[in-house]
């Protein structure tokens, strides 16, 4: 009885472990963004092969070839492009499974076991196949190939992404580098014209030394401008798989538009274009293909085996050629690890389960967010360019109210840095909305438009 009880313990324990219970349940998304932006435009047609690539409107050469030579050069992208390979030959390896093993044999020999005193030969084939675990392992391998080849678009989309937000931040940063230069030479002149007043005791030594004070900062600033212009060209050249150095071009970045419009679509149809999103699905369908692998241990394995031999003919002693034949089933009964191993790979399905959950809530907000970053760096920059079109007035009245002696050089002087200060702001926001375009490609998972 208490053999029984135990056998009939150890075979409920085992049908929970080949059929336990497995999360099912799908992500829920919206039918549209919860944000938006007045240059992304949705239910976009796009012509993701013969396109044009995105990038591409900004109509600049050093662009167009940084994005080239990280095509050709990325060590990311041949790493990517190897991890394919390698997928591809261990599925090849599993399908060529299915061919059974053929060894031949031949030598000379004057040992008995091999016939008479001279040549011999013969041949062993073999062929040893569970069909079911054969035909999941392939199932698994196969989507292994779709995982690495979905991580290699991922990648690629990141390299676009950083090529061109490196370009993007070096022409900013160079930009960035002229004005603050203009800002401390107009600076220093409001520094002379202060002492000017203070030694004449018009006014007192608080504005000197407010000015100096200023013109230490926009020092301090230049050389992190000038560290950020090296940070980027560096950033190119790695990117492209060269050693450090200068990336010479002749683009300014005034001449970038960020005004172009971005073609977007629905959050499922963006889901289902996203390679991060199809990896993780991939996965989802090998672990669950993994599943089944493990299942399959506890099915019979058939094994075919003929071993022929041969060996040459002796004058005093006939020898007969020997033909082996056999047939083995091997049926699990009892093998407790089977049972571990099933259990693992249902751990490892609920792993890649939830992992599949948090990519496709995780991609939600990150393209929700970047949507969000691009509509406020393109209200930030459309009231900065405002403001600043008011300043260039009124430089321009200061102008002529200086000329006309109504006015002094003073005034005019601060307003000139005051329109340096709006020019360094409307690059920096500029500069931001140029990022979130590229990221919102890279959201987007477009490439060729």
């Amino acid at each position: 009885m208490k053999i029984l009880i135990i056998f009939l313990s150890m075979v409920i324990v085992s049908c929970s472990l080949i059929n336990p219970d497995r999360p099912t349940a799908s992500a829920q998304i919206n039918n549209k963004w919860v944000s938006s932006s007045p240059e992304i435009m949705n239910n976009s047609k796009l012509d993701r092969e013969s396109g044009t690539y995105w990038w591409a409107k900004y109509q600049d050469n050093t662009l167009n070839q940084l994005m080239e030579s990280a095509f050709k050069y990325n060590n990311q992208l041949q790493i990517a492009g190897s991890n394919v390979e390698l997928a591809n030959a261990q599925l090849k390896r599993i399908e060529y499974a299915w061919i059974p093993n053929i060894s031949l044999m031949t030598g000379y020999s004057s040992f008995p076991a091999m016939g008479n005193l001279g040549y011999f030969f013969g041949g062993f084939a073999n062929y040893t196949v569970n069909v079911l675990q054969l035909i999941e392992q392939q199932k698994q391998a196969e989507y292994i190939v779709k995982t690495i080849m979905y991580a290699k678009k991922r990648v690629q989309l990141e390299v676009i992404h950083q090529v061109a937000i490196s370009y993007f931040s070096l022409l900013a940063y160079e930009r960035e580098l002229v004005l603050y230069e203009k800002l401390l030479n107009d600076s220093y002149l409001l520094l002379n014209l202060n002492q000017k007043r203070f030694s004449t005791g018009i006014s007192s030594e608080k504005e000197p030394f407010i000015s100096q004070a200023e013109i230490a900062e926009i020092k301090s600033k230049l050389e992190i401008i000038k560290h950020n212009i090296v940070l980027s060209q560096n950033a190119l050249k790695f990117l492209i798989n060269q050693n450090p150095g200068q990336i010479i071009h002749g683009n300014n970045f005034n001449n970038l538009n960020s005004d172009i419009l971005i073609p977007g679509d629905l959050p499922l149809t963006v889901l289902n274009n996203r390679p991060d999103v199809m990896e993780v699905t991939a996965k989802l369908q090998a672990a669950n293909a993994g599943v089944g692998v493990s299942q399959s241990q506890l099915l019979p394995t058939i094994s075919f085996s003929n071993f022929y031999r041969d060996a040459s003919q002796n004058i005093s002693n006939g020898y007969n050629p020997i033909d082996f034949k056999q047939t083995i089933v091997n049926v699990p009964i009892l093998n407790a690890q089977i049972f571990a191993d099933i259990a693992v790979s249902n751990a490892i399905y609920k792993q890649v389960y939830y992992n599949y959950l948090q990519t496709i809530v995780g991609a939600l907000r990150e393209i929700d967010n970047d949507i969000s970053a691009h509509r406020q760096f393109t209200k930030q920059l459309t009231d900065n360019n405002i403001a600043l079109n008011y300043i260039d007035k009124s430089c321009s009245l200061e102008l002529v109210r200086f000329n006309t002696g109504i006015s002094n050089q003073l005034e005019y002087t601060k307003c000139l840095v005051r329109n340096d200060y709006y020019q360094i702001i409307v690059t920096q926001i500029k500069m931001g909305k140029l990022l979130a375009t590229a990221k919102l490609y890279q959201d987007f998972a477009i490439i060729k438009e």
